[in-house]
C-alpha cells in the first residue's frame, strides 16, 4: 500500500509463553462459534492490541481453532512490522502452518494468512496465488480481497487493481477497502477524490479507524500545501489514538513542511527508535546530511545497510529498498543490480522509478528516460518520480522537459526530503545557468 503508512497497532503485548506464543495445555475442541473469532486484516487500522489479546484468550482454550491460528498469523506478520524485528515472519510461518495442520482443506482463513505473509516479504506473485485460492472458497473474504488489491497494485497490474477494487468495495465495504480505493485515487494524481473517501471512511469507523484514516488525509492535505488543515486532522488523531506512529511519522513530514527541521529531526528519532523501517532511517539521515551533521546521517545509513541485511536473512525482498539507498546513498552499480532483479519480479511505477535512477547514476540516461516514462504514467503525486525524471532529462539537454518535471517534483510535496529537495533545485539550477 502507501509507502508513507505501514499500519500497526499501538503497543502490541504478546502476554504468551514458548514456542510461537500460545500457550496449549489442554486438547483441542471444537471452534468457537462462527464470528466471534477476531479477524486481523492487514493496513486496516484496526485496534490490534484487542485482536491479539482476544485470540491469545481463544487458543488457551480452543487450541484447536484453525481460524485463530490463521489470524495470529497475520498477527505476527504486523508485528514484525510494529518491531522491525523480522523473525516474528517465522512466527507467522509456524502460527499458519498450525492452522493448515488443523485444518488442510477448504482453510481459506489460513490461505488468506499466507498471502499476508507472501505479501509482507514482498513476493507479490505468491501472495496473489494464496489471496486467489482464498478467494475461490470464500469469494467474501475481507483478508484475501484486500492483499488481492495490495498485489495487483505492487504488481504494476492497475486496471486490475480497480476492479479488484469494485469487487472488494461490493463485497466487503471497510475502512481497509476504502483507505485502498483512496490510495488508488492519490496514486492516479486526484487527490481531491482521494481525500474525500478517507473523510467519509473516517466519519463512519471507529477510533482505530478514524487515526488510521485522518492520519492518511493528513499526507494528502501536506502535498496540497495545505498545512494548517494537516495539522489539525494530526492533533484529532493524536487524540483519538495517543502516540499512534504512523501519526508520528506524519508530523515528522509536516515538520519538515513547515520548515522546522529540527523538531521533524526529534520526530523522526522518535519514530525510528520505536519502528526502524529502511524508509524511515534513510528519510531521518538524508534530514541530517541536509543539516550538515554526516557523522550522525553516516549513523543512520550504517543502520540502514544492517536492516535491509536482516530483512533479507529472513526471507523479506528489499531489492526495491536497496536499490534506492545504493543509488543515493551507496554503489550505483549494486542499485542497478537490485533494480534490474525486482523489475523483472514486477513492474509498479515505484520499481520503474528505482530502475531509471540507477540507470541514471550509472551514466545510462537513454535507457533511464524510458523507464521515467513509465513511472511518471499515472500522473502520480509522488515527488521523487518528477525530480528524477527531470535529472534525467536534464543530463539529455533536454532542457525544457527537464524544467517541467523538475518544478513539479518540488511542487508535489513540502513535506519531501530536503536533501532530495536539494539534488532537484541543484538540477535547477544548472539548466537556469546554462541557458
Amino acid at each position: 500500500m502507501r509507502k508513507s503508512l505501514i499500519v500497526i497497532g499501538v503497543g502490541l503485548v504478546l502476554a504468551v509463553s514458548g514456542g510461537i506464543g500460545v500457550a496449549t495445555t489442554t486438547s483441542p475442541t471444537s471452534a468457537p462459534p462462527a464470528g466471534s473469532v477476531p479477524r486481523v486484516v492487514p493496513d486496516s487500522g484496526q485496534d490490534l492490541d484487542a485482536a491479539v489479546a482476544s485470540l491469545q484468550a481463544t487458543l488457551r482454550r480452543v487450541p484447536g481453532d484453525h481460524v485463530s491460528w490463521a489470524n495470529l498469523a497475520v498477527a505476527y506478520v504486523e508485528q514484525a512490522r510494529v518491531t522491525g524485528n523480522a523473525t516474528y515472519y517465522e512466527k507467522a510461518d509456524e502460527a499458519a502452518a498450525r492452522s493448515f495442520d488443523l485444518e488442510p482443506d477448504d482453510n481459506f482463513p489460513a490461505l488468506a494468512a499466507r498471502a499476508a505473509i507472501a505479501s509482507a516479504r514482498h513476493d507479490f506473485s505468491d501472495a496473489l496465488a494464496s489471496a486467489d485460492e482464498a478467494l475461490a472458497i470464500n469469494p467474501r473474504d475481507l483478508g484475501a480481497l484486500a492483499i488481492r488489491v495490495d498485489a495487483l497494485n505492487e504488481l504494476g497490474r492497475y486496471d486490475e487493481q480497480l476492479k479488484a477494487l469494485r469487487t472488494a468495495d461490493r463485497l466487503q465495504p471497510s475502512t481497509a477497502i476504502a483507505a485502498r480505493y483512496s490510495y488508488a485515487y492519490e496514486l492516479r494524481g486526484d487527490l481531491d477524490r482521494a481525500l474525500d473517501i478517507l473523510r467519509r471512511a473516517a466519519a463512519a469507523g471507529s477510533r482505530a479507524d478514524k487515526a488510521y484514516t485522518l492520519t492518511l488525509a493528513a499526507d494528502i492535505l501536506r502535498k496540497q500545501d495545505r498545512l494548517g488543515a494537516a495539522r489539525r486532522q494530526l492533533d484529532i488523531v493524536e487524540e483519538a489514538v495517543p502516540g499512534y506512529l504512523p501519526g508520528l511519522v506524519s508530523a515528522a513530514r509536516l515538520a519538515t513542511a513547515r520548515g522546522d527541521l529540527e523538531g521533524a529531526v526529534t520526530s523522526w528519532q522518535d519514530v525510528v527508535a520505536r519502528q526502524p523501517l529502511p524508509e524511515y532511517l534513510t528519510e531521518l539521515g538524508e534530514l541530517l546530511e541536509h543539516l550538515d551533521r554526516p557523522d550522525e546521517a553516516d549513523a543512520q545509513f550504517a543502520v540502514v545497510r544492517t536492516t535491509i541485511q536482516l530483512l533479507d536473512a529472513s526471507g523479506v525482498r528489499t531489492d526495491l529498498e536497496t536499490a534506492l539507498f545504493e543509488a543515493d546513498h551507496g554503489s550505483p552499480e549494486r542499485a542497478l543490480s537490485q533494480a534490474r532483479a525486482e523489475w523483472r519480479q514486477r513492474t509498479s511505477v515505484h520499481v520503474a522509478d528505482a530502475l531509471a535512477w540507477a540507470l541514471h547514476r550509472n551514466g545510462r540516461d537513454r535507457e533511464a528516460l524510458a523507464i521515467a516514462r513509465r513511472a511518471t504514467r499515472l500522473g502520480s503525486h509522488e515527488a521523487k518520480f518528477w525530480i528524477h525524471r527531470g535529472t534525467i532529462e536534464a543530463a539529455l539537454g533536454m532542457t525544457g522537459e527537464a524544467r517541467t518535471h523538475l518544478r513539479r517534483g518540488l511542487d508535489t510535496d513540502p513535506g519531501m526530503s530536503p536533501w532530495q529537495g536539494d539534488v532537484a533545485r541543484a538540477a535547477l539550477a544548472e539548466i537556469e545557468g546554462n541557458r
